[in-house]
């Protein structure tokens, strides 16, 4: 492959996004958009994974042993195994597992967060709820992107809650309508709501991996959720008990429980895309 060709990123439905070019490609790699799983296909020939190509492959954690001559690693580890099965409380342990040596980073995008949201209503009631709507899909989209890069392997930083404002019209939009449907589904029985909500929960960070529009990207999250939605409300009761029990230790270990559902949450995704990837076999459309 020539550091002056053309990539495309094949998604797990097989759709396929760019052109980009090798410098693209990195910069979406440390933005967590592309992992070492994803499939990249270079003009005409054939797929690869992301992390065997010679082009991105120094940005990803080696696997094994790092050898005599190889670089020191010092932003990443090594990017730890999707479970085998939907297991609530193997994501959650993971989670947990994950976040530890990054929660600090993690619980502070959280504070922002609240802050961001709740702040502006100390002063003037109800501009938290306008705020909310306008920056808080473009916040979510970073969010994702940095708890995906933990999921990978990669450190994440405070600033990265930041770069979702790269997708802010989707981001809002999705926000907007995705919150719009939800209420009006919650109004008519609850149920309703509760099954909008868990269908479009991945909304974001497709949002943030792909070039999809927002209504494409909710309806991927739909069809990422399909045969899941069950055993994914379970998780979610699963961080509403973690949630609850971090209120109370002094209400201090909301800022562990906070990242760790969200990271459990990043873990399902992969493992639905994973999932999803093996059952429909894309095979990459010709030029």
């Amino acid at each position: 492959m020539s550091g002056s060709e053309q990539y495309w990123v094949v998604a797990a439905d097989g759709r396929e996004y760019g052109p980009a070019d090798v410098e693209t490609l990195r910069q979406w790699v440390r933005e967590g958009r592309i992992v070492q799983a994803t499939h990249i296909r270079a003009g005409g020939g054939p797929t690869h994974y992301a992390g065997k190509m010679p082009e991105l492959n120094d940005l990803f954690p080696p696997h094994g042993p790092t050898g005599s001559g190889a670089p020191p690693q010092t932003q990443a580890t090594a990017a730890p195994p999707l479970p085998a099965e939907f297991r609530v409380w193997e994501f959650i342990g993971r989670g947990w597992d994950l976040m530890k040596p990054h929660w600090l980073v993690l619980a502070a995008m959280m504070l922002i967060q609240g802050l961001i949201v709740g702040g502006p209503d100390l002063l003037f009631h109800h501009l938290g709820s306008i705020v909310q709507i306008i920056i808080g899909g473009p916040v979510m989209v970073g969010v994702w992107r940095a708890v995906l890069g933990v999921v990978a392997g990669r450190k994440p930083t405070v600033g990265m809650m930041f770069e979702g404002f790269d997708r802010f019209g989707d981001a809002c939009l999705g926000y907007l309508v995705m919150g719009l449907l939800t209420i009006l589904g919650l109004i008519c029985f609850i149920v309703p709501g509760i099954i909008l909500a868990i269908m479009w929960m991945f909304t974001f960070p497709v949002i943030g991996e792909t070039s999809l529009g927002f209504w494409e990207a909710m309806r991927e999250s739909a069809r990422l959720t399909e045969g899941y939605r069950w055993r994914l409300f379970l998780l979610l009761l699963a961080c509403m008990l973690v949630t609850l029990l971090g209120l109370l230790v002094l209400c201090v270990g909301v800022f562990f429980a906070l990242p760790v559902n969200l990271t459990a949450l990043a873990l399902a995704y992969r493992f639905l895309q994973e999932k999803k990837r093996t059952v429909s076999a894309p095979t990459p459309a010709a030029t």
